[in-house]
């Protein structure tokens, strides 16, 4: 059985209509999304994933995140998955919590999350993450171990497995390179770029161009991959990876 799988950093800023009619043009069997926010005034308030799954008709799981150094109005955040597919199982884990009051961002909760789904007589896990930002994406101790938790994760997942996220890392990266010892890389090539859409700036990195590769797609071995495209759209700051596999 084929099935799509949307891979999307959301964008704490962007309105949640925006993103609902998206997902509805794309029309994934499957959706993987970091920065949902939870009670943000630029949201109305609303759990997004929720109004998303309401809205758009499909089963959901997310895990709420603190958010320690919020900006004024944010709220909370989560990760979460959206799917049209039955869900039969639910988990979680952090990979990371904060050893300094999380006041910047590569010390704040980051959490795995995976909900394993009925694709026609097979169980499908699909696990999304988003991994800490570091200044211009490099590796540093405290994100190596970050990474290591993740890995320990995917470590047990040999079969029948997707991991999606925002790695906020480069594709030579540590955790690039590692996870593609351990799983399939599933496209798009890596020279697809997915950040930035909309300007950035922190601690003195800046950046207005799509200039930066930092969302991916793996697979177990026993997932056929047959298509993976960076999504073209205005919406969010990152732009969507849509892949279709065989299971």
């Amino acid at each position: 059985m084929d099935i799509t799988v949307l891979q999307w950093n959301v964008w704490i800023f962007e309105k949640k209509k925006n993103l609902a009619k998206l997902i509805k043009q794309v029309d994934p069997d499957v959706v993987c999304l970091q920065e949902l926010t939870i009670g943000s005034t630029f949201q109305d308030g609303a759990n997004v994933i929720e109004y998303l799954a309401n809205e758009l008709g499909y089963n959901q799981f997310h895990k709420a995140i603190p958010n320690l150094a919020p900006s004024e109005g944010v709220g909370d955040l989560a990760n979460g998955i959206l799917t049209r597919l039955p869900i039969l199982s639910t988990d979680w884990k952090w990979i990371q919590e904060p050893q300094n009051g999380g006041s910047t961002y590569d010390d704040q909760y980051r959490l795995y999350v995976e909900a394993t789904i009925k694709v026609g007589e097979r169980e499908v896990t699909i696990g999304t993450v988003h991994v800490s930002y570091t200044h211009k994406f490099q590796d540093t101790a405290q994100r190596k171990s970050e990474v290591d938790n993740l890995l320990s994760i995917v470590q047990a997942k040999t079969k029948a497995y997707m991991l999606t996220g925002d790695f906020n890392s480069l594709p030579e990266s540590y955790l690039v390179t590692n996870l593609g010892a351990q799983l399939e890389y599933a496209g798009p090539d890596f020279g697809v770029k997915t950040w930035t859409t909309k300007p950035f700036s922190y601690n003195g990195f800046e950046e207005t161009k799509l200039n930066w590769r930092l969302d991916y797609v793996f697979a177990s071995k026993d997932i056929k991959v047959l298509s993976s495209q960076a999504v073209e759209t205005d919406y969010s700051d990152h732009l969507p990876i849509l892949t279709k596999v065989s299971v």
